[in-house]
């Protein structure tokens, strides 16, 4: 699995996650709140030499990581896939 740090900083802000600035970008996604997950990203461009721990750190599959870089995979799939695998807890507000 290839993936650019481009790449990965279009998927990061598809999916809507806060940015930091530092020695390296950090994101995470809140949902409700609650923050879910946390990723970092080099600056610079090239490959994303971690691209493995970056993908496992939004909790994705390969596949998954492919779609989201191709655009097919958004933010609502992430939600779901999240509380699909218990990252996300389901409540009564989103069964409506």
């Amino acid at each position: 699995m290839n993936i650019t740090k481009q790449e990965a900083g279009k998927v990061v802000k598809k999916f809507g996650m806060d940015e930091r600035k530092g020695k390296e970008l950090i994101y995470k996604l809140y949902w409700k709140g609650r923050m879910v997950l946390t990723t970092a990203i080099p600056k610079g461009k090239g490959t994303l030499h971690c691209a493995n721990d970056f993908r496992k750190q939004l909790f994705l599959s390969v596949d998954q990581l492919e779609a989201a870089k191709k655009c097919p995979f958004k933010l609502a799939d992430l939600i779901a896939h999240l509380k699909y695998i218990g990252e996300i807890q389901d409540d009564e507000d989103d069964k409506k």
